[in-house]
């Protein structure tokens, strides 16, 4: 019975431990950056990817409280004053964008998505946030946006009446100014 037992708790031990490693493979695998704070804002957990993102490492940043390491100076206040409302229970469904500090001083742009932790025994035992680096969306959407700006500006700049609309459509999605001047007046 004593050697069957000990099988059976062996097993159990081997099965752990592959779960274990299982679980740990998939986090360290995972390219946003995950960070747990305990109800008082102390840091408690970060996976690797966030210490990538940030430049610090695991051993700098748990057990931290804030302002923390990655937090720009500059946006100190703006930072209390949301970690404020994660650690009140106002988290925002679609995330928020905040600057983050790398241990290099550069800047980035994140999304943090916050969501409470809750234990084995379903007690809130901290917060849970996502990071994702979104510097590369923001600069595409920037150039975009510049250059439908400069696409504006030489189509209003024309002097002919020019409208843009898709193909078999009755939407106008563009019109420039001689465009409205001429078949506005005209309806």
């Amino acid at each position: 019975a004593t050697w069957r037992h000990t099988r059976r708790r062996m097993q159990a031990q081997t099965a752990l431990v592959a779960e274990t490693n299982f679980r740990r493979a998939m986090e360290n695998s995972m390219l946003t950056g995950m960070r747990a704070l305990d109800l008082h804002g102390r840091i408690t957990y970060v996976n690797a990817a966030f210490c990538q993102m940030t430049g610090w490492s695991e051993a700098e940043l748990v057990g931290q409280l804030p302002p923390f390491p990655y937090w720009p100076e500059s946006e100190y206040e703006n930072l209390h004053a949301r970690l404020k409302e994660e650690l009140s229970g106002k988290t925002v469904p679609g995330g928020f964008q905040v600057r983050v500090r790398r241990k290099n001083g550069t800047l980035f742009d994140a999304r943090l998505y916050v969501s409470p932790l809750i234990d084995a025994h379903g007690q809130q035992t901290g917060w849970m946030t996502s990071m994702t680096d979104i510097t590369e969306p923001n600069r595409i959407r920037e150039q975009l946006s510049a250059s439908y700006e400069r696409f504006t500006v030489v189509l209003e700049a024309l002097d002919a009446s020019v409208s843009v609309a898709p193909l078999g459509s009755q939407e106008l999605l563009f019109a420039n100014k001689l465009y409205r001047l001429w078949f506005g007046s005209h309806t």
